[in-house]
């Protein structure tokens, strides 16, 4: 047991059950407690905070005292992490800890290592600076600023595997004071110079989310292909007093933390503007153009089908579909237009979506997991508790299935590009492997991801290119459609389609706010990266 945050070995000490009675160590001093001793010790030492447990497994030499290995890590000139120090803990005699301030002692990393190995001890030195460095990472992440200095402890057991103790933010540096301040004094240097202008642009993607972490190396290869720089940071990395940005850079293959420049451009995934919890990092880069301007959130979908009914291509293949407001007007629209779809103008992922329809004897209402047998007085009554919430609309429902019943639909996917026109980008069919789960996105749904190459030829054999020609069509023109009734700047379009049994599309919804980049993050990156330079 060892507290949470703690240093120096303090209040660290090891329990082990003898019979019926626990052996408690504690530096080098060993007590015997029954369980009634045991647990008013634990609740002694929890008064004072929080603590961890671990399984004690020590690395002993010859002469049995515990040994582990520091590996003391800084930041350099350039921002990067550099091992400043490896060096072996050997702790005191009898101690179960390996700490100095404890009477532990060091010695030469490499005699220590080849007593406790059988392998190549510059190589197990190198695997324990290497992994301290990709930890090191891992650990900034959760910070808005860099840390400049860890001391990363670990355990070599006998067949070399290593075990990770612990990161220390204060690592002990008496024996190598001279190596330490020369990578400090370097990197104070570089954050004075951090967050000037370097001589390309800067493109920067807001992110908050880990899977865009594939599409920011397609934007990182794309802006060096258009002579630019590239980063990508998180909502609590702007520290605008000083004019700079923590932001992770591609370098080797990995990322890497490092203080940025104010970009010359934002691509904004995290599409949360007017959201109060992300006001500050709007309006640190309040100056700075973005991509996208829209508020974030769902766009309405009545707002949406009004705009679709302007235009006489596009209102042909507009779903039929009316507000719920009265119960009256929904059964009727139901007798018109059979079974029929109820669900919010506001919303993702296919949440609170009914599927009704009129059945013998009264109506069924289907969500994702339940169909409920209705009276008419009863489906009334649910109609009119929706109608209350003046947030939902209804339309026919169009059946999209593939010849074998199950149910899909078409994500159309379009981009701004350098000239700041719409590119179409691909067509991704999404297929529900459950012939009764209708609504394919639902986040209760098992779904399968296919190409339109694959679905078209099994599905519309003669009919590829034609019906490809159609949705391509489509897509641009309601893509120019919903941009000319938005004042403010949108980037990027995710519109979901149907096919129905005569093979017409038909529109469901446009999205507007986090759309998925998956399979086809170059496509978008080698759009969005122009795109975004055309608007500095």
């Amino acid at each position: 047991m060892k507290p949470n945050q703690g240093c120096r070995g303090n209040s660290i000490f090891t329990l082990k059950k003898e019979d019926q009675n626990y052996i408690c160590r504690q530096h080098d001093t060993e007590r015997q407690l029954n369980y009634s001793a045991l647990e008013q010790h634990v609740q002694d030492v929890l008064a004072q905070g929080p603590c961890i447990m671990q399984p004690y497994v020590p690395s002993m030499n010859e002469m049995q005292e515990v040994v582990d290995f520091r590996v003391h890590i800084q930041r350099n000139g350039t921002g990067g992490w550099v091992p400043t120090k490896v060096y072996p803990k050997i702790g005191a005699p009898n101690s179960v800890i390996s700490n100095l301030s404890k009477g532990g002692r060091t010695g030469d990393t490499r005699n220590v290592l080849q007593q406790q190995l059988s392998g190549d001890a510059d190589l197990k030195i190198r695997e324990m600076e290497q992994l301290s460095i990709r930890m090191a990472e891992e650990i900034n992440h959760s910070y808005p600023f860099l840390i400049d200095e860890l001391g990363m402890d670990f355990i070599v057991e006998p067949d070399g595997k290593l075990l990770f103790l612990e990161a220390n933010i204060s690592p002990q540096t008496r024996f190598h004071e001279r190596e330490r301040a020369a990578n400090a004094l370097e990197y104070a240097q570089y954050v004075a110079r951090a967050g000037r202008m370097v001589p390309n642009p800067v493109v920067a993607m807001l992110t908050a989310d880990p899977a865009d972490k594939p599409l920011a190396v397609a934007c990182a290869y794309a802006a060096k292909w258009n002579d630019a720089e590239f980063y990508y940071f998180g909502p609590t990395d702007v520290h605008a007093e000083w004019r700079f940005i923590k932001g992770c850079v591609y370098q080797n293959g990995e990322w890497e933390a490092r203080y940025c420049p104010f970009p010359n451009v934002v691509y904004d995934r995290l599409k949360e503007r007017g959201n109060a919890n992300f006001g500050n990092v709007y309006a640190a880069l309040r100056h700075v153009p973005f991509t996208d301007e829209r508020k974030g959130g769902s766009f309405s979908k009545k707002n949406i089908y009004e705009m679709i009914q302007m235009d006489p291509e596009l209102s042909e293949h507009l779903i039929p579909y009316q507000e719920v407001k009265h119960s009256d007007e929904v059964l009727a629209f139901i007798d018109m237009h059979g079974t029929s779809v109820i669900k919010p103008s506001l919303g993702s992922y296919g949440e609170d979506i009914l599927i009704v329809q009129r059945e013998e004897g009264g109506y069924t209402a289907k969500d994702h997991e339940h169909i409920r047998l209705m009276s008419e007085k009863e489906f009334t009554e649910l109609i009119t508790m929706i109608a209350a919430k003046n947030s939902h609309l209804m339309q026919t429902f169009i059946r999209s299935e593939t010849q074998t019943g199950l149910p899909f639909h078409l994500r159309l996917h379009l981009v701004r590009n350098g000239e700041g026109a719409w590119s179409f980008l691909s067509v991704n069919p999404f297929l529900s492997t459950q012939s009764d789960q209708k609504v394919v996105n639902h986040p209760g749904s098992l779904r399968a991801f296919t190409t339109w190459d694959w679905l078209s030829r099994h599905e519309y054999p003669d009919k590829q290119e034609a019906m490809f020609a159609t949705l391509q069509r489509i897509g641009l023109r309601m893509a120019d459609c919903i941009a000319a009734n938005i004042s403010e700047r949108i980037c990027e379009l995710g519109i979901d389609v149907g096919i129905d049994p005569l093979c017409k599309v038909w529109l469901f919804e446009a999205n507007l706010n986090k759309i998925g980049s998956t399979h086809r993050e170059f496509e978008v990156a080698q759009n969005m990266v122009p795109f975004a330079l055309s608007l500095q």
